[in-house]
C-alpha cells in the first residue's frame, strides 16, 4: 500500500524499535493520565497511530511531538506539533512548521534518531504463532503439536524433546541457572545455531546469556533483529523469520526466531532469541521448531516469576518480622488476608522501664540509645517466643499483642508466660548493665485481655499493626498501676479469669484507673514455685476480704502477721496504709474501689 511506511528508532545509535504503520501517526512521550504504556507502543484511534517513543518524564519530548502523514511516491509529510525544534534531514523544524521530503526520512527528536522508510520487503517472510503468548500462572488446555507437512517425529525424538524440555522447566522452578539451561536448550533440542535469553532494559535488550553449538564463536557485536523484536514487542507472540529463497541462495543468511516472556502482568519483560545459519542441508526456522522456543520461553518466565515471588515474600516477611514472631511471618507471607481489620478478643502487654527519665538524662542521647537498643531486643524476644506480635516501642515502653492476627485461644496465657519471662530476663539485664547506670534495672508490666478492632492503624503510607479500644487504654493503664501497688507484673480480672490453676496470682484489689469508670480487679501475676507463695497469697486475701467487709482492725493484724514473714511485700505495705487511714479517719462513705492518682 502506497500509505504503509516504517518507524525505525535508536539511541546511542543502536536501534531499540522498528515496527509498520499504515496511514498517519502521531509520536510522543508517555500520557499517564490515558493509562499509555511506556516506550515503545502503539495504539491506533480513528485511523490515526499513537506511537509512545519516551517515557512520562522525558520531558524533551512533547506528548504530541510529531506527526507523520504518508503521500504519494513515497514522500511524507512531517508536522512539529511539539514546543522545540526538530531536525529533518538535519535541517531544523519549528514548532508548528511542516515540510513534506521524500523517504527515506532522518529526524532527531530530543535524544533520539529516527528513520522513517518504506516497508521493507523481509516483513513478507515474518511468520508468528497464531495464539499470543500466555503469561506465567495462566493455565491452560494444552494444545496439540502439529509436525510439519511431509516429516515425522520419531518416538524416541520426541521421548528426548518432552525429557529436555521437563529439565528446563524444572530448573525453572527450582533453580537460578535457568537462563542458562533455556539458552542451552535452544541449541541441543530445537537445533539452532545460537540461542541467547534477552531481558528488556530502559527501551533496550540486554544480553544475559549466550549458548552456541559446536564450531560457531560468540559474536561479541551480536545485535537482534530489530524488526522481529518489534513484533513481539508490540503482538507478544512468537515470530520467526524466513529468509526469501527466490532466485538466490540461501547458504550464509540466517532465519531468526523470537517468543516473548512475560511477567504476570503479561508485559513483555524479555525475549528467547534463537538463530541458525543456513547451509545446504539445513532447512529454515519450522512451525514446530519455534512452538518449542516458546515452550522454553514459559519456562523462563515461570523462573523469572518465581525469583519474583521469592523476592517479594522475603521483602514481606523482613516487614512482618519487624512486627511478628518468625513463625507468625511465614504464616502471614503466605495468607497476607489475616491482616485484614478484625475484630478480636485480644491480651495485650505493656511493659515499662523503670527511671527511665532519671538514667536517660544522666546518661545522655548517646548513652541511652544503646542501652534501650539492647534491652528491647530482649524484651522484644521474650513476646515473640511466645508468637506475640511487637507492636511498637514508645520511649521506654515495649507493647505486645496476642490473639490477633492468627487466632491463638490460649492468648491470655500467652501473654502472661511472657511478662513472666520477661521478669526473669530482668537480673540479667540489670547485671549487664550496672557499670553503664549506675543502678540496677526495673520493670513494669501490665496485662488486660478483652476486645478490640485490629488491623492497620497507621496510614496508607506508613503501616502500623495493632488494636484500636478501651483494651489498649487499660492495658496501659494497668501497667500504670504497678507503681501505685509497689509490684512488677499486673493483670486484670478478665485476664485471671483465661488462665489455669498452674499460674500463680493473687487477687490484690479493685481500682479505678485514670479516665475510665468501670472498676477494674487487678491481680499480681508471679513465677510459679516461689518459695512462700502459698501462704502469702492465703493470708493476703483474707485480710483483702476483711477490708471489704470493712473489719480494719482484723485486717490490719492480718497484714501485720503477714509482713512479719514477707517483710519487703509491697502490695501489703499499701493496703495496711489504706487500712491505717479507714482507722484514723473512719471514713462515712466507705469505697473499696481504689482511685489511683495517676497513669
Amino acid at each position: 500500500m502506497a500509505d504503509t511506511w516504517q518507524l525505525r528508532i535508536s539511541e546511542n545509535r543502536q536501534e531499540v524499535y522498528a515496527t509498520d504503520l499504515t496511514g498517519p501517526a502521531v509520536l510522543g512521550r508517555q500520557d499517564k493520565g490515558q493509562k499509555e504504556e511506556g516506550p515503545y507502543w502503539k495504539k491506533q484511534e480513528r485511523g490515526i497511530w499513537r506511537v509512545v517513543i519516551a517515557p512520562v518524564e522525558e520531558d524533551a519530548i512533547s506528548r504530541k511531538q510529531l506527526q507523520v502523514e504518508p503521500g504519494a511516491n513515497g514522500s511524507v509529510k512531517l508536522t512539529n506539533l511539539g514546543k522545540r525544534n526538530c531536525l529533518v534531514n538535519g535541517n531544523p523544524l519549528g514548532p508548528d512548521a511542516s515540510c513534506e521530503v521524500t523517504m527515506p526520512a532522518f529526524l532527531t527528536v530530543g535524544a533520539r534518531a529516527i528513520r522513517i522508510q518504506a516497508s521493507q520487503p523481509e516483513d513478507q517472510h515474518l511468520q508468528s504463532l497464531i495464539q499470543a503468548t500466555r503469561m506465567p500462572g495462566n493455565v491452560s488446555r494444552i494444545a496439540s503439536i502439529a509436525v510439519p507437512l511431509g516429516k515425522t517425529l520419531e518416538p524416541e525424538a520426541l521421548i528426548d524433546w518432552i525429557q529436555a524440555l521437563l529439565g528446563v522447566l524444572q530448573s525453572a522452578a527450582g533453580s537460578l541457572d535457568f537462563f542458562t539451561r533455556a539458552s542451552r536448550a535452544v541449541v541441543d533440542l530445537v537445533g539452532l545455531d545460537s540461542g541467547r535469553v534477552l531481558l528488556r532494559e530502559k527501551a533496550t535488550w540486554k544480553e544475559e546469556a549466550c549458548q552456541t553449538t559446536a564450531g560457531v564463536a560468540v559474536d561479541t557485536e551480536w545485535q537482534p533483529s530489530q524488526q522481529v523484536m518489534s513484533k513481539v514487542l508490540e503482538e507478544k507472540r512468537t515470530f520467526w523469520q524466513i529468509p526469501d529463497s527466490a532466485g538466490q541462495s540461501l547458504i550464509g543468511v540466517k532465519a531468526v526466531v523470537a517468543a516473548p516472556i512475560l511477567d504476570r502482568r503479561g508485559s513483555v519483560i524479555g525475549a528467547l532469541y534463537g538463530e541458525r545459519r543456513l547451509q545446504n542441508q539445513k532447512e529454515p526456522i519450522s512451525r514446530l521448531e519455534a512452538m518449542l522456543v516458546e515452550v522454553l520461553a514459559s519456562g523462563v518466565a515461570a523462573g523469572l516469576a518465581r525469583v519474583e515471588e521469592e523476592k517479594a515474600a522475603l521483602r514481606l516477611r523482613v516487614q512482618f518480622e519487624q512486627f511478628f514472631s518468625p513463625n507468625l511471618a511465614r504464616k502471614l507471607v503466605d495468607n497476607p488476608d489475616l491482616l485484614n481489620g478484625q475484630d478480636a478478643l485480644v491480651s495485650i502487654l505493656f511493659c515499662d522501664i523503670r527511671g527511665f527519665s532519671r538514667i536517660s538524662e544522666r546518661l545522655g542521647p548517646a548513652g541511652t540509645v544503646p542501652w534501650i537498643a539492647g534491652v528491647m531486643e530482649v524484651l522484644s524476644d521474650c513476646i515473640w517466643e511466645q508468637e506475640g506480635v511487637v507492636l511498637e516501642y514508645v520511649g521506654d515502653e515495649v507493647r505486645g499483642m496476642w490473639g490477633a492476627p492468627d487466632r491463638q485461644p490460649d492468648h491470655a496465657a500467652l501473654a502472661c508466660r511472657a511478662g513472666l519471662a520477661m521478669m526473669k530476663r530482668l537480673p540479667e539485664l540489670s547485671e549487664k548493665w550496672l557499670p553503664v547506670l549506675g543502678e540496677r534495672m526495673d520493670l513494669g508490666i501490665g496485662i488486660h485481655t478483652g476486645p478490640a478492632w485490629v488491623g492497620n492503624v497507621g496510614s496508607q503510607k506508613k503501616f502500623k499493626y495493632g488494636p484500636q479500644g478501651n483494651a489498649m487504654s487499660l492495658a496501659s493503664r494497668v501497667q500504670g498501676a504497678t507503681k501505685y501497688l509497689k509490684t512488677h507484673v499486673l493483670i486484670t480480672g478478665d485476664t485471671q479469669a483465661c488462665l489455669d490453676p498452674a499460674f500463680a496470682t493473687r487477687h490484690l484489689c479493685r481500682v479505678r484507673v485514670v479516665n475510665i469508670a468501670q472498676p477494674v480487679d487487678l491481680y499480681e501475676l508471679v513465677e510459679p514455685g516461689r518459695t512462700g507463695w502459698s501462704h502469702l497469697q492465703t493470708e493476703y486475701e483474707e485480710a483483702w476480704r476483711c477490708f471489704e467487709k470493712k473489719a480494719f482492725s482484723q485486717a490490719a493484724h492480718l497484714l501485720t502477721k503477714l509482713l512479719v514473714y514477707h517483710p519487703g511485700d509491697g502490695p501489703s505495705l499499701v493496703l495496711l496504709s489504706r487500712i491505717v487511714q479507714c482507722l484514723v479517719e473512719e471514713p462515712a462513705n466507705f469505697d473499696v474501689v481504689w482511685d489511683l492518682p495517676g497513669k
